[in-house]
């Protein structure tokens, strides 16, 4: 395995301090993400979740609760749930990139 330039002198130490700052920044990240409120409104359907997908609130409008049609009423929560999971997970990959380019390129852990 080749060593990075200057692997144990001066920019070793900046190397790992840049590590050490992404790894603080990483530990504050999901109080930060459970924190965030992310609002999905599929009009008669409305859910809030948090940062790390987790739903907080749903709310259904009564006047799409039909006995007889089930499944559209199904077809919209499943739609609300897909599209929060969806606005954490990118706004958890975004969090995480904002880190990660402090990082020095480590064979593994970085691409």
């Amino acid at each position: 395995m080749k060593l990075p330039k200057n692997f144990g002198g001066k920019g070793f130490q900046g190397m790992l301090d840049q590590v050490q700052g992404a790894m603080a920044q990483a530990q504050n990240l999901e109080d930060e993400l459970a924190a965030q409120q992310i609002p999905v409104d599929k009009g008669p359907v409305k859910a809030l979740f948090n940062g790390r997908g987790e739903l907080l609130k749903l709310k259904i409008d009564p006047s799409v609760v039909d006995p007889e049609d089930v499944e559209s009423l199904e077809d919209l929560v499943t739609s609300v749930v897909r599209d929060g999971f969806a606005k954490a997970t990118e706004l958890r990959d975004a969090r995480v990139q904002s880190i990660l380019p402090n990082l020095p390129n480590i064979p593994g852990i970085t691409s």
